[in-house]
């Protein structure tokens, strides 16, 4: 296998996301990914990156013991070879899951090493989406008890959507949840709801989309989607516009992260990107993207 130069995020890079794909086995009105109805649903059928060039990708980074590689989509586990890369990856490189786990956990448990999502870490490597409507909250309790007696830890994440039926429905969850034993946590919600947006964020108007500003910009994370394209935000990640660079491009590492660049798009942020939320240490005031000299466009 061809080897590439190492890729070592700094001590203030917070995250490292490899998208496996885009595809997701659910349809949520609400999902994140789909801000202001982006084009993740378009890009899903795009061709994805081979697992052995996705396993060349991860074996380039080199990672502290508190940043760990997240596995994200869409849905990760949807991605064709997910089994492959979890094994041949690197063993010293620890992983991430963010999943709807609608998935067969007998067969996880089979084919995916435990270690590889085990670390010390104030939340669980394995974080498990609840999205009622969709997924059966029922089945989600039976499976995380299967993985927790296999040895995975995993936590169980619900949205506190601003409608009250919603809202008292996950409180209730919750409270069953935490009665069993099981970790359930919270997430702010983050987008509009009846004409109203919701989430805290860190720069006035970023996204609102009711006006388009110019700036300058620059992130802290590596974020990588299926065909393995590099982006500055997740808001340029989901409409499929320019990349930064290439995965396996040989110049590609840690320094480019750190430049600002011009963006004509603020007010079509992508609320992951500029929200107010707790760092990999868990704790809060941190914000994924530096955002200066915004001005106004034509």
């Amino acid at each position: 296998m061809e080897m590439h130069p190492p890729i070592t995020p700094k001590p203030d890079h917070n995250y490292v996301a490899f998208f496996l794909s885009f595809a997701c086995n659910l349809s949520c009105s609400y999902c994140i990914n789909l801000h202001d109805r982006g084009s993740r649903a378009k890009q899903a059928g795009r061709r994805q990156m081979s697992a052995a060039d996705w396993v060349a990708a991860a074996d380039r980074l080199v990672l502290r013991p508190d940043l760990p590689l997240t596995l994200q989509g869409g849905e990760p586990t949807l991605y064709p070879g997910f089994y492959r890369f979890v094994n041949e990856v690197k063993p010293e490189l620890k992983m991430d899951l963010m999943t709807n786990m609608m998935f067969d956990v007998d067969r996880f448990i089979r084919e995916v090493p435990i270690w590889r999502f085990t670390r010390e870490a104030p939340y669980a490597a394995i974080r498990v989406s609840y999205h009622p409507g969709q997924n059966q909250i029922e089945d989600l309790i039976g499976k995380t008890l299967k993985l927790q007696e296999a040895g995975f830890r995993i936590g169980l994440y619900g949205i506190e959507h601003p409608d009250p039926g919603i809202q008292g429905h996950i409180k209730e969850v919750q409270a069953k949840c935490l009665a069993l034993g099981l970790d359930f946590r919270t997430k702010e919600f983050l987008g509009e709801h009846q004409g109203e947006m919701h989430g805290t964020f860190r720069y006035d108007g970023c996204v609102s989309g009711s006006e388009m500003k110019e700036c300058e910009c620059r992130t802290t994370e590596v974020i990588v989607d299926p065909t393995g394209y590099v982006y500055r935000c997740h808001s340029d990640l989901y409409r499929g516009r320019e990349p930064i660079a290439h995965i396996l491009d040989d110049a590609f590492n840690e320094e480019w992260l750190d430049e600002f660049r011009p963006c004509a798009w603020y007010g079509d942020c992508n609320p992951c990107d500029v929200k107010v939320k707790t760092n990999r240490f868990q704790i809060f005031g941190h914000t994924s993207v530096e955002i200066r000299n915004i001005n106004g466009k034509n």
